[in-house]
């Protein structure tokens, strides 16, 4: 007999088993692949690209998000908190020019940096909004708008116009602009050099965005530019960027974002018209309802159907009884029923007795998609203690730090830099003698923290303490802690404490006395002042 082997090939020529002599299936190393196994032999999903899988369902996709976000409050709720904690009210700029790469000292440097923040200030905040091309909101606001699209759409998409001669000092504005005008001419195929409306180059980057210049979803309003689109290259020859788009690839090849949303969809909408329906049988059962037992005969009844009076006449003694004295449901009250009636009310049996247990679980599942804990979701502390706080707090953190630092360098810098461009052609931001120019070292002139929201106390006591001695053993430095424990920026602080302090001593009160240490410790002595001479220690006699 033939000891070869036939081999099998699936749809995409590979082969996937073959069969040796005497029909016996030669399998390979892992479990995970069998076609024999009963848990895995229905289980033959597409060997797709990243493009493939997401080519023709990402309409669908956003659509239903967008559905879940507009009418699901959980799903509204989670998204929301995501965005207020990376974002927040105020995102800060500090600037970190590379001082070695850029030839000159530290004091340089540090100067550089503070007309920068002075400036930037100036056009993030403007309170007229001239740093958003639809005037609507601030710097911070549109971040804002752009991370929401971010989390629901998987993806953000902005335009860095150049608008000079409509007021405020600079002429850069950023307009925001929804992931879905984003697409090919015409709803035409996708190629190898345009894909899902981005053109693509020799190395797959990005070089320009055909945009559609009004929403698809406006077909049922007469708007003539639904059928227009215009091309938008990525950046100008000399480097300026034109256009931002963000997303978190989760895998070589891929050209758009996908909503983190997106595998829990389902789960989501389940859980919604669950909850619709534990909340109308609660509502119906909230409701005394009560069945009335009569003694009418039978083939009275028949008799009363074929013509007869009898029911007629039994029926005008109820109907006297009942004006006489009605019973009354609806007001907790009921008279006494007619001889030989009984009334049988209902037994509720809603809510259902697992409902918080299954809403918890499925909870946990959304949660977990959003890169949150279950309880910053539901707002339901009431199983957790200090412990399991601080470490959830400490281990979505860490998510969100990264989630923050990546939409920072695909995002918030490439518009910081086309700022920074402009004021220091406009001289503005003055360079310091002897700094090369802009383009020839622009990441040490756009080097930059970015400060969002705190991370927050759970114990405000117990936290400070630790920053302290992370402060003091080195571990940390003052400006990190206050940055990621408070938001806020730690030179700010020290300027207005310097104020305080200055202002206290002008109304002749002691600075010390707002110092105290809780529980009664004593401050620790300033730099300025004498150490207090120890107390020697008593002998044992």
């Amino acid at each position: 007999m033939s000891s070869k082997a036939t081999a099998l090939f699936d749809q995409y020529g590979d082969p996937i088993r073959s069969v040796g002599n005497r029909g016996r299936v030669m399998a390979g190393g892992f479990r995970g692949a069998s076609y024999s196994d009963p848990d895995l032999a229905a289980w033959t999903p597409n060997l797709y690209s990243a493009h493939a899988a997401y080519m023709g369902d990402r309409n669908p996709l956003a659509a239903r998000v967008h559905d879940l976000v507009r009418n699901d409050g959980w799903t509204a709720g989670g998204v929301t908190r995501v965005v207020d904690t990376i974002i927040g009210a105020q995102f800060r700029l500090t600037s970190k020019p590379i001082a070695r790469v850029l030839g000159i000292d530290d004091d340089a440097a540090d100067e550089l940096a503070n007309n920068i923040e002075a400036e930037f200030s100036m056009w993030a905040d403007d309170p007229d909004c001239y740093c958003d091309a639809g005037r609507r909101n601030s710097f911070t606001g549109n971040l804002g708008l752009m991370f929401r699209h971010r989390l629901v759409d998987g993806e953000a998409l902005a335009k860095i116009e150049w608008l000079p001669g409509r007021g405020g000092i600079y002429s850069t504005a950023v307009k925001v602009i929804d992931p879905d005008r984003l697409s090919n001419p015409h709803n035409q195929i996708d190629t190898v050099s345009l894909r899902m409306g981005i053109a693509l180059g020799a190395h797959e980057e990005p070089i320009g965005y055909h945009i559609r210049m009004a929403h698809p979803g406006d077909a049922g309003v007469y708007n003539p530019n639904i059928w227009r689109w215009e091309y938008f290259a990525r950046e100008t020859t000399f480097g300026r960027r034109m256009m931002v788009h963000a997303f978190e690839a989760e895998r070589a090849g891929q050209v758009r974002g996908i909503s983190v949303l997106a595998p829990i969809i389902k789960k989501l909408r389940m859980l919604g018209r669950y909850d619709e329906a534990e909340l109308q049988a609660a509502v119906i059962n909230a409701v005394m309802a009560a069945i009335v037992e009569s003694p009418f005969d039978h083939e009275q009844f028949a008799a009363a159907l074929a013509g007869g009076d009898e029911l007629s006449s039994y029926q005008t003694q109820r109907l006297g009884y009942y004006d006489a004295s009605p019973i009354n449901l609806g007001g907790a009250k009921m008279a006494f029923a007619f001889p030989g009636e009984k009334v049988t009310l209902t037994k509720p049996s809603h809510p259902n007795s697992v409902f918080e247990h299954f809403v918890r679980a499925s909870l946990r599942n959304v949660a977990s998609a959003l890169g949150m804990s279950y309880e910053q979701l539901s707002m339901d502390w009431g199983q957790v203690n200090y412990s399991s706080a601080r470490a959830a707090l400490l281990e979505v953190w860490r998510g969100y730090t990264a989630r923050r630092g990546h939409f920072v360098a695909q995002a918030v810098q490439p518009i910081y830099a086309a700022w920074l461009e402009e004021a220091i052609d406009k001289g503005r931001v003055k360079l310091p003698s002897g700094a090369p120019d802009f383009y020839a070292a622009k990441a040490a002139y756009c080097a930059a923290r970015w400060i969002g929201p705190g991370r927050g106390w759970v114990d405000p006591l117990k936290e400070a303490q630790a920053s302290a001695f992370r402060i003091a053993s080195g571990l940390s430095t003052l400006e990190r802690e206050t940055a990621e424990a408070a938001g806020e920026d730690y030179l700010e602080n020290l300027r207005q404490t310097a104020r305080e302090r200055k202002e206290i001593a002008s109304l002749g009160m002691d600075w010390k006395q707002f110092r105290s240490q809780p529980g009664g410790a004593a401050p620790p002595a300033d730099d300025d002042e004498e150490p207090r001479p120890k107390k020697k220690r008593k002998e044992p006699a």
